[in-house]
């Protein structure tokens, strides 16, 4: 494909581990697509965490071939605590570079940073794709605010973005419920960053720090809101009884922590239950290595980056099977899927799985593989190409682009 000059807006990137995954997949495409050849820009705040921003460094840096513009928030605490995005500058410098930009890619809905580079791309004819990445509905928390801003500033996000891409088939249903047009969604999985996980970390490392010896672990991982469903797991590993096995529940608190330390003294597990805050890099990777078994309970899932990431460090993954995270699980192996908030169900699983390990690691071996093959960086980001060449054609300012584009995609 033609090299292109593409510009993804996201209010964060990179080292935000808090926001979960969706810097890690901003970061992996963009890397991605640097490496296939395209002139890559992103547009993001300094949020990093609920104490810390993005070091000021950072405000205009190269990461592995990406050129990366960060904003500062006018409050981080602001940021962390109701996702309001409020980006300096970001408005004037879109509308400087927006003209020569080919395609735009912006991530999440309901935030600031969206808004503002839907307008300035819109007014310069720019074309942008949208992956909401399970964000379009107002679910969770902050609904009166959502439709607030969906109804005022960020209104035209969805109606006007060229394409949107849906990351599982059950997010495509849900934005066509939704009443986006058919004609406009794509399914494209999220990437993996396979270089992250190239290099295995050692064994043991994760079970000496938190004094877990050789104690079946069962772990969560991921941040700790009402949707993610660790209430559910919390009940379903009280109710399983595994002798001597630890529960590790890993991620920052988004409100619910304290709720579910009571629930733990509750149902008696209050001793056998770690909670180690955010676990961050190669920390995380230690953990999911180290676990008998991940598990992600969450509700409305529209992927799931950290039950494939499990796998490609060799242990089994329970899921709920309601939304996307079952469907990606359902097709490459390696877990067991239930339904969301049953507890029973959920205890059963945990049973099952550390019961027969030695099948466990054999069916894991085998969806590795298949996740390898289907959600590497290089896989996704060459369908990511003929989306852009799809979105360019759909923008009369860039034919010409468009032609060259059309002109180098392989027969």
């Amino acid at each position: 494909m033609a090299a292109l000059r593409v510009l993804h807006v996201a209010p964060y990137y990179g080292e935000a581990w808090a926001y979960g995954g969706i810097p890690r997949v901003v970061t992996a495409l963009t890397r991605g697509l640097a490496k296939r050849g395209h002139r890559v820009l992103v547009a993001t705040t300094d949020a990093c965490d609920a104490e810390s921003r993005l070091p000021a460094a950072a405000a205009s840096s190269s990461d592995a071939g990406v050129e990366v513009h960060v904003f500062r928030n006018v409050s981080n605490r602001a940021a962390y605590r109701l996702q309001w995005f409020m980006p300096r500058g970001l408005g004037a410098w879109l509308r400087r570079i927006a003209p020569a930009i080919d395609v735009a890619h912006l991530h999440g809905c309901h935030h600031l940073p969206g808004a503002i580079a839907a307008r300035a791309l819109s007014r310069a004819g720019v074309p942008y794709v949208l992956t909401p990445n399970g964000t379009a509905p107002r679910i969770e928390r902050r609904l009166a605010a959502k439709w607030l801003f969906d109804h005022t500033l960020g209104r035209a996000v969805l109606p006007k973005a060229a394409l949107v891409s849906a990351v599982s088939e059950a997010e495509r249903r849900q934005l066509l419920a939704m009443g986006v047009p058919a004609a406009k969604v794509r399914l494209l999985p999220n990437p993996l960053d396979l270089d992250e996980l190239a290099s295995p970390p050692a064994p043991g490392a994760f079970r000496a720090r938190w004094g877990l010896g050789a104690a079946p672990v069962v772990l969560y991982l991921g941040m700790l809101t009402p949707r993610k469903g660790v209430d559910v797991l919390v009940e379903a590993f009280a109710r399983a009884a595994l002798p001597g096995a630890r529960l590790v529940i890993a991620g920052n608190d988004r409100g619910i922590g304290a709720a579910l330390r009571r629930r733990a003294r509750e149902l008696g597990v209050e001793g056998t239950t770690i909670f180690t805050g955010l676990l961050r890099g190669e920390e995380r990777l230690a953990a999911l290595a180290d676990a008998d078994v991940v598990v992600y309970p969450s509700r409305d899932e529209a992927f799931g980056l950290v039950p494939l990431e499990a796998l490609l460090c060799g242990t089994p993954v329970v899921v709920s099977d309601d939304h996307g995270c079952g469907e990606v699980i359902a097709e490459v192996g390696g877990g067991l899927r239930v339904p969301p908030s049953d507890a029973e169900s959920l205890a059963a699983a945990l049973r099952e799985v550390l019961a027969d390990a030695e099948r466990w690691r054999t069916e894991v071996a085998v969806a590795a593989s298949r996740v390898r093959a289907q959600f590497s960086a290089e896989a996704v980001c060459a369908q990511l190409e003929r989306l852009y060449g799809e979105a360019v054609a759909s923008a009369p300012r860039r034919v010409a682009a468009a032609a060259a584009v059309t002109a180098a995609r392989p027969a």
